[in-house]
């Protein structure tokens, strides 16, 4: 029955949440700052994926793999994106999140401590300190994932890209990496709490590059991306 398989699904998730953040707590010492939680992250969300039956399949170009340090850029429109991104991207990665995310028990304070970046969506000044930690997470060499429309998809469309993420990658001349999940919304989708089996496909395209692009280049950067994620996605 859907109902008891969802109360599994979000049983397994909290007491996993409480291990795994726990564990990412007492080692987020260990230096550099974050890795260590990624390992426990990525171990995480294999583990609700595999309590709950649910199945990734990652489809990526090899210089997506390779690349050394991107700005990834993913189509949103379920929470277990979440989960299919931390099993699909091997780089360091740190991620954008809302505020609000920091302040869930072990999930939030784990992340706080592993240096992800928290932003208020409505807040023109949180915006900008948010990309000014993207980019010193950048100058290190560490990758940054990003969701360039804000927030999770309402109806499966893809929404209006923000502009923030891509003046970032032109101010660093990081390469964007487009990324679309699919498949997600048919196991949870934004609306209710009900869980369905099956399995999300997160389709990794080629580096877009950025290095030498001025700011008057930024709406056709935006339009590139969005045009290779809708492409990823299935839709053209």
């Amino acid at each position: 029955m859907p109902l008891l398989y969802s109360i599994w699904c979000w049983s397994a998730t909290l007491v996993l949440t409480i291990v795994f953040g726990s564990l990412a707590i007492l080692t987020s010492w260990i230096p550099p700052r974050g890795n260590v939680y990624l390992f426990w992250a990525r171990s995480w969300a294999r583990a609700i994926l595999r309590c709950c039956g649910l199945g990734v399949k990652v489809e990526a170009a090899e210089t997506a793999r390779t690349v050394p340090e991107a700005i990834f850029m993913s189509s949103h429109g379920s929470a277990i994106d979440i989960l299919a991104l931390f099993v699909a991207i091997p780089q360091q990665l740190r991620f954008l999140a809302k505020k609000s995310l920091f302040y869930v028990p072990f999930l939030g304070w784990s992340m706080w401590l592993a240096g992800f970046v928290p932003v208020e969506r409505e807040s023109k000044q949180s915006g900008l300190h948010a990309l000014e930690m993207l980019e010193k997470r950048l100058r290190k060499g560490l990758s940054v994932l990003i969701f360039p429309e804000g927030t999770r998809s309402r109806d499966g469309k893809l929404g209006k890209f923000k502009k923030a993420g891509f003046l970032l990658a032109i101010r660093t001349g990081i390469p964007i990496v487009p990324i679309a999940v699919t498949g997600a919304r048919e196991i949870l989708g934004t609306q209710g709490l009900l869980i369905r089996r099956g399995t999300a496909t997160v389709r990794v395209g080629e580096p877009i590059p950025t290095k030498g692009l001025g700011v008057h280049d930024r709406a056709a950067l935006l339009e590139k991306v969005r045009g290779e994620i809708r492409i990823l996605r299935g839709d053209e």
